[in-house]
C-alpha cells in the first residue's frame, strides 16, 4: 500500500491466543503449572501433513497453543499421547473468541476429540493444551467477555 501511495497505520493487537485464554480466565504460563508456551497451526496449506517435532511438543511443562486445528485435532491428540503426554491434562477449545457468540469447552486431552464434536463448535477454534487450563473455572466468573460456557462429560 505505501509503494503505492496509500497512507496506512499499523495499529499493535494482542494475539487471539492470549485474548482467547484471557477471556476465559486461562494464563498461557503460571508459576508451578508451565514454564513456556509454544504457539502452532493446526492446519497446514493445502492440507499437507502436520509434521511436528511431537516429542517435543509432548512436555507437561509447556503449554500448546494450536491455532486452526479443530480439523486436525484427532490427530493432533493421538500424536501427542503417542508421545507421552497424560491423557488426563487439561484442554481449552474456544470457539469464536472474544466476539459475541464465543463458546468454550474444558476437556482432557484424552477426551476433547468426542466432547468438541458433541457440542458442535463452529467457526474459528484455538486450543489450548497444559496444566494452566485446570484454572479457567476459577476464573471465569470474573472474565470480562460474556462467554457461554459448555461442559460435556
Amino acid at each position: 500500500l505505501r509503494d503505492r501511495g496509500i497512507h496506512v497505520e499499523i495499529v499493535p493487537g494482542v494475539t487471539s491466543a492470549s485474548a482467547c485464554a484471557a477471556s476465559i480466565g486461562v494464563p498461557l504460563t503460571h508459576r508451578g503449572l508451565a514454564t513456556g508456551v509454544r504457539f502452532l497451526t493446526g492446519h497446514c496449506r493445502e492440507d499437507m501433513n502436520l509434521d511436528f517435532d511431537w516429542r517435543g511438543l509432548a512436555d507437561p511443562d509447556t503449554t500448546l497453543v494450536i491455532y486452526m486445528g479443530m480439523a486436525n485435532i484427532p490427530q493432533i491428540v493421538a500424536k501427542l499421547l503417542e508421545n507421552g503426554l497424560d491423557g488426563g491434562l487439561p484442554v481449552a477449545a474456544i470457539a469464536s473468541g472474544t466476539t459475541a457468540r464465543q463458546r468454550h469447552i474444558v476437556s482432557t486431552l484424552a477426551g476433547i476429540v468426542g466432547d468438541v464434536r458433541a457440542a458442535a463448535l463452529e467457526g474459528p477454534v484455538l486450543f489450548v493444551i497444559g496444566r494452566v487450563v485446570a484454572l479457567a473455572d476459577a476464573a471465569l466468573a470474573t472474565s470480562p467477555v460474556a462467554a457461554v460456557e459448555v461442559r460435556v462429560g
